[in-house]
């Protein structure tokens, strides 16, 4: 087998792959749900911190 067909399949394979990881990430919401995750633990971490406001 030549090494462009070789290239092609790998190619093709990874699309597939790639295709198929984002549509499970979309189907379930995953990205939302590690930006919630994110946005949690961000406010936490502003919550701790001392501000000293001035009015």
């Amino acid at each position: 087998m030549a090494w462009y067909w070789i290239l092609l399949i790998v190619l093709a394979s990874l699309f597939v792959l790639t295709f198929i990881l984002l549509f499970i990430v979309y189907m379930t919401n995953a990205d939302l749900k590690l930006v919630e995750k994110i946005y949690n633990w961000l406010l936490k971490h502003h919550d701790k911190k001392h501000v000293i406001t001035k009015i």
